[in-house]
């Protein structure tokens, strides 16, 4: 028996994924709405303290879907290598989101910056 015959069992295989891309789908919509508080509560002129806790919320919350696109990519790429399971779509959509997710991790670090003073 080759080790290329054997396939992974799938209720594992569907509870990674399904795991990892419901983590992102909710990380990504958690970013969107603190984004969009974050707007209106600067247009309608919230205390300082309460616009850093938004930029550090936004911040961790794009470091942990960088960690959960890290993943996905790597576990897609096992499967695509291993089981000649090929996503093509998925997996360039986790590529995006791990580098939409860097960026908006820098900027949002660089508003807190540039808020305190600190340039």
């Amino acid at each position: 028996m080759d080790s290329k015959d054997i396939k992974p069992q799938p209720k594992y295989k569907r509870f990674t994924i399904r795991f990892l891309d419901r983590s992102i789908r909710f990380l990504s919509a958690s970013i969107l709405a603190f984004i969009v508080f974050y707007v209106l509560s600067s247009s309608q002129d919230f205390l300082d303290s309460s616009l850093f806790i938004i930029l550090n919320v936004l911040m961790s919350l794009c470091i942990l879907l960088i960690i959960f696109t890290f993943a996905a990519i790597a576990v897609r790429i096992f499967f695509m290598i291993r089981y000649k399971e090929i996503n093509i779509i998925k997996f360039l959509t986790d590529i995006l989101l791990l580098f939409l997710s860097t960026i908006l991790a820098v900027l949002f670090s660089f508003l807190v910056v540039v808020a305190k003073g600190n340039v």
